[in-house]
This record gives C-alpha cells, sequence and structure tokens, in this order.
C-alpha cells in the first residue's frame, strides 16, 4: 500500500494532466451528442417566432440559474483554509459546475475537477473530508423538491406517465433524511456535524440549485407560449431529474427527455412543442453558461500543459493562432479583389456570393481594391509580428465591417469579421517587433500575388470591355482602340490608387528606422580585444565598414559582434570576439535584439562550433569552404616536398630580393610606395570589404607589414599581419604585388618568409585564408544547395579558380578547417548570398 501511494505521488503530475484530458474528452463527446440532439435548423425555426427580449430573458434566467453552484466551492475553500481572490474563485467555479452540467457522471467529474484546482499542496485526508461533504449535500436540493412532487401526485397518480413513478419519487424524498441521519451517526468524522449551519447553508445552496433548474425549465416554457398547469408539470419534471440522477448520465440526456416527453404529450402537448422546450432549456441551462466557462476551462487545461512541457504548447498554440490570423488576412483581401476580377466565378458559389457586388463601377472597384490591398499589407505586418500593425488592424477590420454593412454585403462577411478581430486580439501579446522591415522573401511573395492580380485584371478587362462604363469612353483616344484605350486608363486609375494607398500603409508600419548595435567605438573594440582577446576576423572591424553590437554582462562588456545590414539581413562577420565564456549568451542577445527590430541575422565565415550552438536557435548552415592552416612548429624548407621552394627562394634571394617585417607607425613615403602597388594590382577592379580589407592608411597603420623589396630597396609586394589577440594562429588580410615589378613566385616568397617569421615569434598556426567551396557538397547526401555549390567548384572555373586557389593552399596547408554560413530557416538562401554580395561591394571609404 505503501508503494502504491509512492507511486501515485511519484506521478501524481502525469495522472493529473490525464485527468483533465479525460474530462476534455468526456466534454468534447457529450457536446456532439448534445450536438446532434440540437437542431440548429429547428433553433432558428423557434427563433423566429420568439421576441428578441424574451429570447434575452431565457438568457438571463439561464446564467443567474447557475450561479447559486458557486456556494458549493466557496464553502470547500473556506473549510480548507484557501483565500483565492474572489475573480479566480468565482471564474473556476463556473467552469467546474457548467462542465459537470455537460459532463455528469452523478458529480464525479465536478469533485475531481474541485480536488485538482482547490487541493493543491493540501493533505489528500483534508481535501477528502470536505470534498464528501459537498457531494452528499449536492443533491439534498433534488431530495425535498421530490418530497414536493411525492405528496403533488397523492392526489394526481401517474403524471409522468410511468407506472410507478411514486417509486422514484419516494426513493428521492428518503434521500435528504438519510444523509441527516448518516451526519448524526458517524458524528465529525466524516462530515463535521457539529457544523450544522455550514449543513443548512449546504441544504440551501442546493435547493436554490435545484429552483434554478426548474425556473428556467418554466420560464423557457411560458416565454414560449406554452399553455400549461405548473402543479401539472412539476412532478413529471421532478421524476424526469431523478431518473437522470440516478442513471449518471451526462446532462441526464436521453432518460430526463424520454420522461418528460412521455409525460407532456399525455397531458396533450404535441410532441413537436414539447421537443422544442426541451431543445431551448438544453440550450439555455446547459450550452450557454458552458460556453462563457469555455476560455477558463482552456486557460487551466492550457496552463497546466504549459507548466509539464516547459511553455512548448503555450508557444505552438500562440504560433498556430499567429498563422490563421495572417491567413484569415490574406484570405480575405485575395477573395475581396478577386471579386472584382472573376464577378461570374463568385456568382456560381453561394458562400463566395457574400464577397461580390452587385454594381461593378469604378467607383465601387477601387475601395474594394484598396482594402483587399489593405488586407494583404496588414496580414504581412501581422506575419511580421509588427507592433505597429495592432490598430491600423483593429481600424481595418472596424472599417470594413462597416462598409461592407453599407455596401449589403452577406452576414458571412460580418462573422468572418468578427471572428478575424478576435483572433487579432488575442494573439496581440505576440507582437512585438518595433518596425517592418519588408523582406526580400516577402516582398516576392506578395508581389507575385499582386502582378498576378494586375494581369488578370487587365487582360479581363479587355475582354470583356463592352461592359465598362459609356462615361469612361474618351474620345482623345482616337489614336488606338477606343475600348481597349478606356480599359487601360481605368486599370491604371485602379492600380496607381492601390499601389499609392499601399505605400503609404507600408511607410506606416516601417516607422523610424532604428539599426542595430552602435557605430565602430575604437575605445570599446580595444578594450574587450585587450582583455579578453579575438580571432583571426577581429582585425576587421578596424575597417569601419561594419557596425557593432557589444553584449554586456554584470555591467562589464565582455563580447562584440561586427556585421553590416542589407535589407533584413543582418550579416554578421567571422565568430564573436571576446570572452567566451559568455560566447552563448552574447549570441542569444544578438538573435533577440536584432528580432525586436525586424532583422534576422547571418552569421558568415563561422566555425565549427557555431554550428551546433545556432542549430539550436533554428539555423540551417551551408559549408562555404576549408581554412587552410599550416602548422608552424612542424614547418622547414628541407625536405623533397620542398625542393621547389628552396630553389625559388634561393634565386630571387641571389637577385637581391629581401624581406622586411615593419613595425608601425609608417611613414608617409612607405605608405604612398605601397599604395601604388595596391592600385596596380587592383588595376580596373573594385575594392571588397566587409569580408576582406581594402586599402586604408588608418586600417594599415594598426599593425605590422610584411614587405619584399627589390635589389634597388624599392618595395613590390606587401601584406599586413592581422593582429589575432592570441598567440595560437596569425594570418594576413591584403596581399598584393606589383604586377609588372613584382618577380614571379614573389607571393611564395612572401608566404615562407611569413611563415619562418611567425614560428620564431612561437605561433602555432598560420592561416592562409579561406578556399571557397572547397570540399562542399561531395557527398551525395549532402543538401541540395551543397551539391549544387560543388558543381560550382568543378565548372565554375571561369568565372573564379576555386580549384587553381585551394591546389595553391594546398601546397603549405597540413590542416583544413571548415567555414559555414548559418542562416535562419525563413530565410532563403539565393536571397542571404545576394546580400552578401551586396555587403561585399558596398561602397569603401578612405579611412
Amino acid at each position: 500500500m505503501k508503494k502504491l501511494i509512492e507511486g501515485i505521488k511519484k506521478y501524481f503530475g502525469l495522472l493529473k494532466l490525464l485527468f483533465f484530458l479525460s474530462v476534455v474528452v468526456i466534454v468534447v463527446r457529450e457536446l456532439l451528442v448534445l450536438n446532434k440532439s440540437l437542431s440548429y435548423e429547428k433553433l432558428l425555426e423557434i427563433f423566429s417566432q420568439i421576441a428578441l427580449w424574451k429570447i434575452l430573458l431565457m438568457l438571463l434566467v439561464g446564467i443567474l440559474s447557475v450561479t447559486p453552484m458557486i456556494g458549493y466551492d466557496w464553502i470547500l475553500n473556506r473549510n480548507l483554509d484557501r483565500k483565492w481572490p474572489k475573480k479566480y474563485l468565482l471564474e473556476t467555479s463556473w467552469m467546474i459546475n457548467t462542465i459537470n452540467n455537460i459532463a455528469g457522471f452523478g458529480g464525479l467529474i465536478s469533485i475531481g475537477l474541485r480536488s485538482q484546482i482547490y487541493g493543491k499542496n493540501k493533505e489528500v485526508k483534508a481535501v477528502t473530508a470536505a470534498l464528501s461533504k459537498i457531494f452528499l449535500f449536492m443533491m439534498s436540493g433534488l431530495s425535498i423538491y421530490s418530497a414536493f412532487a411525492l405528496l403533488r401526485i397523492g392526489t394526481q397518480p401517474h403524471t409522468s406517465g410511468l407506472a410507478n413513478d411514486w417509486l422514484w419519487l419516494l426513493g428521492g424524498s428518503l434521500y435528504f433524511p438519510m444523509v441527516l441521519l448518516a451526519n448524526a451517526f458517524f458524528n465529525k468524522k466524516t462530515v463535521h456535524s457539529d457544523k450544522w449551519k455550514e449543513q443548512l447553508s449546504l441544504i440551501m445552496i442546493s435547493f436554490f440549485e435545484w429552483t434554478g433548474v426548474l425556473a428556467t425549465f418554466f420560464v423557457v416554457g411560458r416565454l414560449m407560449g406554452i399553455d400549461y398547469s405548473f402543479s401539472t408539470v412539476f412532478p413529471i419534471f421532478i421524476t424526469a431529474s431523478v431518473i437522470g440522477a440516478v442513471s449518471m448520465i451526462p446532462g441526464a440526456l436521453g432518460s430526463f427527455d424520454l420522461v418528460m416527453l412521455i409525460g407532456l404529450t399525455r397531458l396533450g402537448l404535441s410532441k413537436e412543442l414539447v421537443t422544442s422546450w426541451l431543445l431551448l432549456y438544453r440550450l439555455f441551462y446547459y450550452v450557454v453558461p458552458f460556453l462563457f466557462s469555455l476560455p477558463v476551462f482552456a486557460h487551466t487545461t492550457g496552463k497546466m500543459l504549459n507548466e509539464r512541457y516547459e511553455g512548448v504548447p503555450k508557444r505552438l498554440l500562440s504560433q498556430v493562432l499567429q498563422k490563421i490570423t495572417v491567413i484569415g488576412y490574406y484570405v480575405f483581401g485575395i477573395l475581396l479583389m478577386l471579386s472584382n476580377v472573376f464577378p461570374r466565378w463568385f456568382d456560381q458559389y453561394i458562400w463566395l456570393q457574400q464577397f461580390h457586388l452587385s454594381s461593378a463601377h469604378l467607383f465601387s472597384q477601387i475601395p474594394n481594391l484598396i482594402i483587399g490591398a489593405f488586407f494583404l499589407i496588414i496580414g504581412r505586418g501581422l506575419s511580421a509580428k509588427v507592433s505597429r500593425s495592432l490598430i491600423p488592424a483593429f481600424i481595418l477590420l472596424i472599417g470594413t465591417s462597416i462598409y461592407c454593412l453599407s455596401a449589403d454585403y452577406g452576414m458571412l462577411i460580418q462573422v468572418y469579421l468578427v471572428g478575424l478581430l478576435l483572433l487579432t486580439y488575442v494573439t496581440r501579446r505576440g507582437l512585438f517587433r518595433q518596425q517592418f522591415v519588408y523582406a526580400w522573401e516577402w516582398l516576392t511573395i506578395d508581389g507575385l500575388i499582386l502582378v498576378l492580380f494586375s494581369i488578370s485584371y487587365i487582360v479581363l478587362g479587355v475582354e470583356n470591355r463592352h461592359q465598362l462604363p459609356k462615361a469612361f469612353h474618351f474620345r482623345a483616344l482616337h489614336f488606338i482602340n477606343l475600348s481597349i484605350g478606356v480599359v487601360w486608363l481605368y486599370s491604371f486609375l485602379i492600380l496607381l490608387s492601390i499601389t499609392l494607398c499601399s505605400v503609404l500603409l507600408i511607410r506606416y508600419l516601417q516607422g523610424k528606422k532604428e539599426s542595430l548595435g552602435q557605430d565602430f567605438d575604437e575605445e570599446i573594440v580595444q578594450r574587450i580585444l585587450t582583455n579578453y582577446g579575438g580571432n583571426l576576423t577581429s582585425q576587421l572591424v578596424f575597417l569601419k565598414d561594419k557596425q557593432i553590437f557589444v553584449y554586456e554582462k554584470d555591467g562589464e562588456q565582455t563580447v562584440f559582434f561586427q556585421f553590416g545590414i542589407h535589407n533584413n539581413k543582418c550579416v554578421v562577420m567571422g565568430d564573436p570576439s571576446g570572452k567566451k565564456e559568455d560566447f552563448r549568451e552574447a549570441v542569444l542577445s544578438i538573435i533577440d535584439a536584432a528580432d525586436v527590430l525586424g532583422y534576422t541575422p547571418v552569421f558568415y565565415e563561422v566555425s565549427e562550433p557555431f554550428v551546433f550552438l545556432l542549430h539550436e536557435y533554428g539555423y540551417d548552415f551551408f559549408k562555404m569552404g576549408e581554412e587552410a592552416h599550416v602548422y608552424l612548429p612542424d614547418f622547414t624548407l628541407s625536405g623533397k616536398k620542398m625542393k621547389g621552394n628552396r630553389a625559388l627562394i634561393n634565386k630571387l634571394i641571389k637577385s637581391g630580393y629581401t624581406f622586411e617585417v615593419l613595425k608601425p607607425p609608417f611613414s608617409q613615403e612607405i605608405m604612398t610606395e605601397i599604395k601604388v602597388i595596391s592600385d596596380a594590382w587592383l588595376g580596373s577592379r573594385k575594392e571588397k570589404g566587409f569580408s576582406l580589407g581594402f586599402f586604408s592608411e588608418d586600417y594599415l597603420q594598426r599593425a605590422e607589414m610584411a614587405i619584399v623589396r627589390d635589389q634597388e630597396g624599392a618595395i613590390v609586394a606587401f601584406s599586413n599581419i592581422m593582429p589575432t589577440y592570441d598567440k595560437d594562429v596569425i594570418t594576413i588580410d591584403l596581399m598584393r604585388h606589383h604586377p609588372q615589378n613584382a618577380p614571379s613566385g614573389s607571393m611564395d616568397f612572401l608566404f615562407i618568409h611569413l611563415f619562418e617569421w611567425s614560428q620564431a615569434q612561437g605561433y602555432d598556426y598560420f592561416s592562409l585564408g579561406m578556399a571557397p567551396l572547397a570540399n562542399v557538397g561531395v557527398n551525395q547526401k549532402s543538401f541540395i544547395q551543397e551539391r549544387i555549390a560543388h558543381l560550382v567548384y568543378q565548372f565554375g572555373s571561369r568565372f573564379y579558380s576555386f580549384q587553381g586557389l585551394r591546389k595553391y593552399k594546398a601546397k603549405y596547408a597540413t590542416k583544413w578547417a571548415p567555414s559555414y554560413l548559418l542562416y535562419h530557416r525563413d530565410t532563403w538562401i539565393l536571397y542571404v548570398m545576394i546580400a552578401l554580395l551586396m555587403v561585399d561591394d558596398a561602397p569603401k571609404r578612405e579611412n
């Protein structure tokens, strides 16, 4: 037994969840059964014959009749020493009692719900004792009314149509005295019999509960105009209720209705009238109050699921509702616009006729088309989760509803718009972005929709030009076919109106453009690099062609990223620089900060460890190539493999060429010399940037420079050494030689001397930079984009020497480190690549 209790405790959370899910299943099942018994056509027919004020009064009586049951939970929580907020107690009690009315099972569902909701962190024994007392007295009201009914049929037997109806009433009447006797017999052990005032309160609550049940049934009948005698129908109703309670059928469906149908038809009422009476009674006492409790039940069950599964259900539901909302806007906008392009097609379907006006002249079409375009744009704003789209969305929905009412659209449109309004309100908390950045991916989709619409509108307009209003037949267009000219003018005016209005709305959603991070701040960058170190790409920040994002922890700036923005793509260059222990938090920080402003980070040329980290945040990866590393401790010119390089070095040394590493600051004379070499090397080509260094005096003055001089001491080749703030690896950036003055093999001469110099400085590796697309997509199971990249590598030598570059670096490389591009799954790889080209080719400025 002890093990059983421990096992229950261990899996209590799961059992609790299963109970709530079982309640959901039961409620859904009973609603489906109830749905079969509720004829909506019959309801509409009944409602058409009853005045509106009578329907509202039925609704009010039904709601008030449920209210006394809240008293059960007030007493229960007082016994459990619970002090819930009044709002919470009202909401949960209403939920429990209305669900119990639907699901039933003799009140067992309500006991289970009360135990789970109000019995948290309480001893099982105390909860059981309090609930048993409530449970025992819940039927006392029906028992009292059974005694009244039994007295009544003493003078009017067989009222219910059953041969032994008095036995049911007698059994019901005996329940209440049996409960009182049980209280007296068991004393305090189970029901705390000394609290007679509390017991009296429970009896009164139950009595008023069943009074409400009676009131709903009889008020509905009276408002329907049914002529009946209360004293005659009353025993039938109580007998049916006792039979329903004993059967434990949810809502007493079937047994209650059958007894009532037999009894009332025997009184002379028609079967159709009795069915209608029962139909409205169930609607206003069971269904409507339950519908009011649905949000609370959904919230309670959802909260439990959410807590158990660490917030995943809430996020998933939020995403689903948000997507449904966006689809709702798009569907409405497209249908409204298409109704003016395909009016005859819309006339063929009853539900589509709701979107179509009988008039089709210019002044009726322009508002329709503009409203349709607005729905597409607002849908896009909501899809982008832009907070500025909320108010225009509400204005658009309300304005469209008023317009559709005045323009004689169908009522289905009003229901659709109200539903869309509710969805927009429910999902409003998901709108967190401060500005709207129209991503190329979104622009492509929306542009295709509008282009296809425009083409269809013009083409169909030409085909139906005879239907155009005569007011638009201008004689001034004599040089072309008159009707076609009118069509073009007509279409142009409409499309121009749509375009202007759309641009204004998009401009509003964009708001005041805010950029991510900050401009280059030398003091911050230098402090982080000095204190925590950097990497192979850190020095590129001093080109000042990028912005920086600084991560701060405990008041100290520890990590920075360098990036450029194009469209909504925030292209982050290389790995973050700074304190490695903070990299994970820093990456999440820049992703979140960019997300709020509508930007999507793209991580360019990052190392392998960040692939796994960013994959957790919804990023896919693309292998850009491999970076060639030379292991310096093992580097030597001796040996058969380096024979050719030894000969080259010796030849250039004999010719008078020398290698030298200069320390900054450099004289103006040297800067002028290397500028001449750089310009000659570039020729007609434009400087690249972002991921590559460009010629900038300020940038070059920040680090040592390796140069090659000829016999006369003139510089013929140079390369700036990039500080990595790490003794493990070193690399270079600009590597340029004079096309005419530098001898063949000057770059090998420069590299080999750099290897030897770096070796002497104590570095472990020398990075030769990346070989683009090297070893990308070589496996048959590689991603499709990587397989395409492999084809570019194999057959793209006409445009770029991919294979030649890798072959050259392979002469020295002892290790290849993969380099990756990481992009979010919501972005398209084609547009990511275009953004990379754009930031690389952005105009460079001299520093």
